[in-house]
């Protein structure tokens, strides 16, 4: 058997530079669309921190930590791995903004 390594959802959502350079979420509207799931995988670089950590995609899109939920080994191959946890973090007021959004929308849907 293959060795195992940690596994964990990621939930989180993509993110662009504006003109000052501050990172902002793509989409103006936070809506249940607007949040999508990764996982760590068996080559992902860096270290997983909290929400409002910056990591990369396998596409290069740079996506905000919002939650980190169990996935079980034998599921991993539902979601998509990510590539690398970076150190860069999201202004405070960026990182508040989407965790209410992502809150909320959580309550909508149950």
């Amino acid at each position: 058997m293959a060795s195992k390594y940690p596994t964990a959802e990621l939930i989180g959502v993509v993110m662009v530079q504006n003109n000052s350079g501050q990172y902002e979420p793509k989409e103006s509207q936070l809506d249940a669309n607007a949040f999508h799931s990764w996982r760590i995988g068996k080559h992902t670089k860096g270290k997983l921190g909290a929400p409002g950590q910056l990591f990369l995609t396998e596409n290069n899109l740079i996506v905000m930590l919002v939650a980190i939920e169990p996935l079980a080994f034998k599921n991993r191959h539902d979601i998509t791995p990510m590539a690398r946890f970076l150190t860069t973090l999201v202004p405070d007021q960026v990182k508040m903004q989407v965790l209410t959004s992502y809150q909320h929308e959580k309550k909508s849907v149950n």
